[in-house]
């Protein structure tokens, strides 16, 4: 890949000083070479991109087993398994992504008896999406759980410490739900194996912003929650 980079740079050299020229066969084997390095580069960028399909194969086994534990429905659904992105940047993204899984079986989806209380189907469901989109690659793991109630999520965030109760009257809703995302910041009611550890959302912001990502949240309280990663 770096002796890519060189011909590259040296292509968009020789090409910038040729255009000086009216040398009539150097500008055509510039041109030749402007052609070929391009293609050598774009078949090099190819064969590193890979499906997100290939980190994705494994949540379902995640998902099931973390239903068990928990003891709730989930059926995971998967769209754009097909959307490729650089190895390197799939590699990054693997952990977080699965942080995120395991919170919304965790966090995000209530119980079979909660769910018929609140007129919702037994089965909870999570749903992947992943697309490009403006040079970016979009992944969002959506849940159609309980959601966030930003007042109750201020006032933990109030109890805790993390924010003073003036600060977070001048919040918006949205300004709010970042919150979850301030390091040792936790909405469990109790720790246990799965979550409410007191790490993970900061860390999972960490290592999407560490590649150039950024994550986003949007949550309706009782409808469910949409974790959206853009990664360049």
């Amino acid at each position: 890949m770096l002796l890519v980079g060189e011909l590259v740079l040296t292509r968009n050299q020789i090409v910038q000083n040729v255009a000086r020229q009216t040398d009539t066969d150097l500008i055509r084997a510039s041109q030749r070479l402007n052609l070929i390095a391009s293609e050598l580069q774009e078949g090099v960028m190819k064969t590193r991109m890979q499906p997100i399909d290939h980190i994705w194969s494994k949540l379902p086994r995640v998902v099931r087993d973390l239903g068990l534990q928990c003891g709730k429905n989930v059926r995971l659904e998967m769209e754009g398994r097909e959307t490729e992105l650089d190895k390197t940047l799939l590699e990054a993204v693997k952990d977080p992504l699965t942080h995120l899984v395991r919170n919304s079986v965790d966090h995000g989806i209530e119980a079979p008896d909660a769910r018929k209380q609140a007129g919702k189907p037994a089965e909870g469901v999570l749903t992947l999406r992943a697309r490009h989109e403006s040079g970016q690659v979009v992944v969002e793991v959506a849940d159609d759980g309980a959601g966030i109630d930003p007042v109750k999520l201020g006032a933990k965030a109030v109890q805790r410490g993390l924010v003073t109760p003036d600060a977070l009257a001048r919040m918006s809703p949205a300004d709010i739900l970042q919150l979850i995302f301030l390091p040792g910041f936790s909405t469990a009611a109790a720790v246990t194996n799965v979550s409410g550890r007191g790490v993970g959302m900061d860390v999972v912001k960490t290592n999407i912003e560490s590649i150039g990502g950024t994550i986003e949240v949007e949550s309706d309280a009782g409808v469910g929650t949409v974790c959206r990663l853009r990664i360049p």
